[in-house]
């Protein structure tokens, strides 16, 4: 699969360290690593769990802070951004997908999809329109009523890969998407997830432990020991 535009990069990470209290010391979990994301590019991230795969994506999605180095997203400079910007941030210009998928259990399935664009200040109407165009996409379109208990897990993780798109952001950040799934629901949700990225034009980061997954991308790193090496 090669939908990446050229060498333009719409992630830029230099020099990126993470550190964590462990004790008296401190536990460097990232040691200055870099990495430069091609836009449209789809690049998966492996490594051992507690490897630090999904603090990397947590930083680039401005949902925590790095001890030192820069990261950039879309032209933007996420480190110094104010709480209003950032928050706009993770809005407009990252959609995340998490190993469990945090649905609201009393909303619908396309309410659910709806949400963050209404959040955003978008229209009932144009949410709506949107959550629909996006439910068809993963191919639920007749679960659209459902409550996220009458769905499956694989259905339910389709639900909020639909739900990180609906803002249209550029970038998507999915932490262990398949890592709750079953085999068959793996492969599902690894087709839609690249499918997804390549109809709407998404550059999509993956962290999994999934080897099916991690070897469907363009580009493939390892995090060990907190150093970042392609494969």
């Amino acid at each position: 699969m090669s939908n990446s535009n050229g060498d333009t990069p719409i992630i830029t990470v230099t020099g990126l360290r993470k550190s964590f209290p462990n004790g008296t010391e401190r536990l460097v979990v990232l040691d200055r690593i870099d990495l430069t994301v091609p836009t449209g590019g789809v690049v998966s991230i492996t490594g051992e769990s507690g490897s630090g795969k999904s603090t990397l994506l947590a930083l680039i999605g401005g949902l925590d802070t790095p001890d030192e180095g820069r990261i950039s997203v879309a032209g933007m400079l996420i480190q110094g951004m104010s709480e209003a910007k950032l928050n706009h941030f993770r809005s407009a210009t990252v959609g995340l997908i998490f190993q469990f998928h945090y649905l609201l259990r009393d909303f619908s399935a396309l309410e659910n999809v709806m949400l963050p664009a209404l959040m955003q200040g978008c229209t009932r109407g144009a949410a709506q329109e949107r959550g629909l165009e996006l439910l068809n996409q993963v191919g639920l379109i007749e679960r659209k009523n459902h409550l996220p208990p009458q769905l499956s897990g694989g259905e339910r993780q389709r639900i909020a890969a639909a739900r990180a798109l609906v803002n249209d952001p550029p970038v998507i950040l999915a932490d262990e998407p398949t890592g709750n799934l079953d085999e068959g629901n793996s492969r599902k949700m690894e087709e839609t997830l690249l499918r997804l990225a390549q109809e709407n034009g998404k550059t999509l980061v993956i962290a999994t432990h999934d080897p099916s997954l991690a070897a469907a991308a363009e580009f493939t790193y390892i995090l060990e020991r907190g150093c970042l090496t392609s494969r």
